[in-house]
């Protein structure tokens, strides 16, 4: 029997991913035990998850330590050095410790994990910074890669996507989603030529020092006055950029697929331009740091695996049948899912989701009201996949893990399906998807709708539900 762990933490997004034997049987963020959502220490009751599935013989940590150490000494001028041995050793473990370049995690990733034959392909890797590296492209023929290229921190993308989320008064390194949502309410692209010229020369190179920042970029009263304008033009400028990188790349390595990593790909609406460059686009659905556990994992393991989904969490049984969720679904219009395992990742994918009858009118206003959160908020709408193409204008055959956003074909019949641009971030549902297939399959029987509305089953601030226990998070809710 072989235990491996891959594991992520000290920086943000703490998590253990765990395969027994070649099988990836868990995997799982920090925050989901402690309930801090982002949370970058890794706790004891997600080692005791761990340790369900026996003691580790190998432990594969997601970065150098060292590098980490001395970029802060070289570039922030400050030491920073956390251990991954002394952390384990502090929970009674004592397996050996490797590491892997911040990167190869992410890019491990998405290569093993790839839905398509990897010969030809760019891999693509985009964070903030990863011990020097904030964007790195990669050459790859099945499972041989070789470094194309690298910008180098401070010059990063992420860097800048996360200054202006923090310019707009939301929390960087976590409330990008947000801005991303915002960007849609914009109705000019004067911040996008303005944030251009300020920040960026002629070769998409950042040429301030964004390391603290940008606050001072223009004053309170503009931004007030102009949030969405700004949110827009740093989403089309990213989206510029991105693609750009991609395309410069993607020529060098003469491919003619890529594959996605690093948490800036978390950004859906720029990843679906890069169908405008190729038809097979993979994002590992997970593609943070806590997913970079699961990269560092398979790096020792070197091994495809079918990733059909990406319930790896904490099991909390069947609690209600599908047709008792439709049941309360028909009755309530929105009906809280906690079954089978957690997802593994920032989406809920039908195991601890809210989902909605996407049918009235002011749903979305409704949902938002119950999760305490703003209210120009999208939602993600699942969909059977047998009818996703009737109702979204998809350059794929599927988008099972919320990856991609597509125009919608049906606003003015299902208006809670889409954003106020008329796009959405769909999760096409098939059996591979478990108990929200039954669910939807049931709702389209009874309805003739074959799609609902999903979102995560938490409060604003706080991490998915993980266990029974959490459910208290929801006490002064109307879903409750």
């Amino acid at each position: 029997m072989s235990v491996v762990w891959g594991a992520s933490g000290f920086y943000h997004d703490a998590a253990i991913s765990v395969i027994k034997d070649g099988a990836l049987v868990f995997a799982s963020s920090a925050e989901r035990y402690s309930r801090t959502k982002n949370d970058p220490n890794i706790c004891k009751d997600l080692v005791d998850a761990c340790l369900e599935f026996g003691t580790p013989d190998n432990i594969i940590w997601y970065e150098s330590p060292i590098k980490r150490a001395l970029r802060g000494l070289l570039i922030d001028k400050r030491i920073v050095y956390n251990s991954p041995s002394r952390l384990f050793k502090s929970f009674g473990i004592s397996a050996p410790i490797k590491t892997i370049s911040h990167h190869e995690a992410h890019l491990n990733a998405s290569l093993y994990t790839a839905p398509f034959t990897t010969d030809n392909t760019l891999g693509a890797i985009v964070d903030s910074v990863g011990e020097f590296s904030s964007t790195s492209f990669w050459n790859i023929n099945y499972k041989s890669k070789s470094r194309l290229s690298t910008n180098l921190y401070p010059n990063s993308l992420g860097l800048f996507y996360s200054s202006i989320t923090q310019l707009l008064g939301l929390k960087p390194q976590e409330e990008e989603y947000i801005m991303m949502g915002m960007a849609a309410y914009g109705d000019s692209d004067d911040y996008y030529y303005i944030l251009k010229r300020l920040l960026f020369d002629k070769a998409y190179n950042l040429k301030v020092d964004l390391r603290r920042g940008c606050k001072g970029l223009f004053s309170k009263k503009e931004i007030e006055k102009n949030q969405y304008n700004i949110a827009r033009g740093a989403q089309k400028l990213y989206e510029e950029i991105f693609v750009e990188l991609c395309k410069t790349n993607l020529h060098a390595a003469r491919a003619d697929k890529i594959i996605l990593g690093g948490g800036c790909t978390l950004n859906c609406v720029a990843n679906t331009k890069l169908f405008e460059l190729v038809n097979d686009v993979w994002v590992f659905p997970n593609p943070g740091d806590a997913g970079a556990a699961l990269g560092a994992a398979l790096s020792q393991e070197k091994e495809f695996i079918e990733l059909k989904n990406m319930f790896l969490g904490h099991d909390v049984g069947s609690l209600k049948s599908a047709h008792d969720v439709i049941d309360l679904l028909v009755t309530n219009k929105v009906v809280g899912v906690m079954h089978g395992k957690a997802e593994f990742g920032p989406r809920a994918l039908g195991n601890r989701s809210i989902l909605a009858d996407p049918r009235l009118p002011n749903i979305k206003d409704i949902v938002n009201d119950i999760k305490g959160r703003e209210r120009f908020r999208p939602f993600a709408p699942i969909v059977l996949e047998e009818y996703a193409h009737e109702m979204f204008t998809m350059p794929c055959h599927n988008s099972p893990f919320m990856s991609f956003v597509f125009p919608s074909k049906c606003t003015d019949n299902l208006p809670g399906l889409a954003h106020i641009d008329s796009s959405a971030r769909i999760q096409t549902v098939n059996k591979n998807s478990g108990y929200i297939h039954k669910i939807l399959t049931l709702w389209h029987e009874k309805t003739g709708c074959p799609a609902l509305i999903n979102t995560s089953l938490n409060m604003k601030g706080y991490p998915l539900l993980n266990k029974m226990e959490d459910v208290f998070e929801f006490k002064d809710s109307a879903l409750n």
